[in-house]
């Protein structure tokens, strides 16, 4: 199943990130032995096969089809019961549980407030609840980053106001990651001894994590003492030695990476140079254009004005040749009746008569 952010999955994500989830869960194994237990917002299950270790019977319930099958598939049990469900709506009847887990799903809802109501409805009067979430001031106004998957986050008292409008006792666990050393072999059973030496001023601030055990009643809280998990792969000096290789890997990869870039910002400078030089020597034809363009509109008023000169001067001819036609009509005619006047007369003083 692939990891997308929302779903811790073994196998595919950080060991230390998995050690978080495991570590929870193996703190809530201490309240379960011999109850009857719901893990809702289960996810792929290998948190529900560890409550089954102790636990009469475990039902894990995921919103999720996919994970509830892969659940089935990875982590069966037979006192472990998968089934698709809603944290809103819990598909339990009433007062039927001893132990309610709910991990790192608070966040996710949107309906919190139904969440932790129907978390109440299912357990048994003397039940537990164990929740946990991120702690808002570590997990992202410190880091500024924002997790999409997550609807609202809680800082200590959001939470634990949150916690108490339900369940009358509520005590809060500050899960931290502390660097350890240990002196042991595993091959040989023994009990470990433990000296926890923690700072713990403004725990409310710095933990990373907030685990809460909630009853209806002070009679039903158990004390449970404090829990530290020593994981398999959390050989300190070794994950460090880890952590500085994938460092370098990281530096030589954006070692690279500026390299690239920079052939790439060089082959882009070059590019940018080549192209400004052809602006410039397009910007030195436009302007030669520009000023024959301007010749050249000079020339063709020049010869408009001259046309229309011309055009003027032969309007000006035809007028006077219309007015020399119309002097020399009125010449011949009048020639011409100078002529027939004479004729008449030369014909009276012959005593001819002229036809008309």
């Amino acid at each position: 199943m692939e990891f997308t952010g929302e779903r811790i999955v073994p196998g595919s994500v950080d060991t230390d990130l998995l050690n978080e989830h495991i570590c929870r869960y193996r703190f809530a194994r201490l309240l379960v032995e011999e109850k009857v237990v719901l893990d809702v917002g289960s996810g792929v299950g290998y948190g529900s096969k560890i409550l089954a270790e102790t636990a009469s019977s475990v039902l894990a319930v995921d919103v999720s089809e996919e994970a509830v099958r892969y659940s089935g598939e990875q982590y069966a049990a037979k006192n472990l019961e998968m089934a698709v469900g809603d944290g809103q709506e819990l598909p339990l009847a009433s007062n039927s549980v001893d132990v309610v887990v709910s991990f790192e799903l608070i966040e996710h809802l949107q309906g919190q407030q139904a969440h932790l109501l129907e978390v109440s409805r299912v357990l048994k009067p003397d039940g537990l609840t164990v929740i946990s979430t991120p702690n808002r001031i570590f997990y992202s106004q410190e880091s500024n980053q924002a997790n999409p998957f997550h609807t609202h986050e809680f800082d200590f008292r959001e939470f634990l106001d949150f916690l108490k409008s339900v369940f009358s006792s509520v005590e809060i666990y500050f899960q931290n990651h502390i660097a350890g050393l240990i002196v042991g072999n595993p091959s040989l059973y023994r009990e470990v001894a433990t000296f926890l030496q923690e700072d713990v001023d403004d725990l409310q601030a710095t933990s990373n994590f907030f685990v809460a055990v909630c009853a209806h009643g002070r009679q039903y809280q158990p004390s449970p003492g404090n829990f530290c998990l020593l994981p398999g792969s959390g050989n300190l000096l070794r994950e460090r030695q880890l952590n500085i290789q994938r460092l370098e890997e990281d530096v030589a990869r954006l070692d690279r990476a500026l390299t690239r870039i920079q052939g790439e910002y060089e082959q882009r400078s070059s590019w940018a140079l080549q192209l400004n030089r052809q602006v410039k020597s397009r910007d030195r034809s436009l302007m030669q254009l520009r000023a024959e363009f301007e010749d050249r509109s000079g020339w063709a008023e020049e010869l408009s004005r001259q046309l229309e000169e011309k055009d003027k001067a032969i309007l000006k001819l035809q007028s006077e040749f219309e007015d020399r036609t119309r002097w020399a009509l009125e010449m011949e005619t009048k020639l011409e009746a100078i002529k027939q006047s004479r004729l008449y007369k030369l014909a009276s003083l012959l005593g001819l008569k002229l036809k008309a």
